[in-house]
């Protein structure tokens, strides 16, 4: 039986950008309006990418949600839920983040949806938490 679809923010997209280097953290552009406007959420394609020390990536607005089991690995990548909203209102920023992305899914889409569900569904969890 197919999960039922998941009710993402309007306008989400799923951002994936590379992170085999440890400075990850670093190459992602700080969100605008940090620390007023929301955090993008971020899940790890293997739980090994966890930075130590993850004060300078919520500094810049990201906030990590989970990672990808070790047995289920993704690879060297994270991924970044995007709401609309903020591609909107921070075309620079968008720009510049997608500058570093490697691929962009519109989780809208169903077979988006049926692939990487159980990653949505830690990003989906983490912004009702939030409200």
């Amino acid at each position: 039986m197919a999960a039922p679809p998941l009710l993402l923010p309007e306008g989400a997209l799923l951002v994936r950008v590379p992170a085999g280097d440890p400075g990850w953290v670093h190459q992602l552009p700080a969100v605008p309006g940090v620390p007023e406007a929301a955090e993008v959420t971020v899940t790890l394609g293997r739980p090994e990418l966890l930075p130590v020390d993850t004060g300078p990536l919520r500094e810049r607005g990201y906030r990590i949600i989970g990672a990808a089991s070790a047995s289920l690995p993704i690879g060297d990548v994270v991924d970044l839920l995007v709401p609309g909203a903020l591609r909107t209102t921070a075309p620079t920023w968008w720009l510049e983040l997608l500058g570093r992305a490697e691929r962009v899914f519109d989780p809208g889409l169903g077979p988006v949806q049926r692939m990487l569900h159980a990653e949505l569904s830690l990003h989906m969890r983490a912004l009702s938490e939030d409200h």
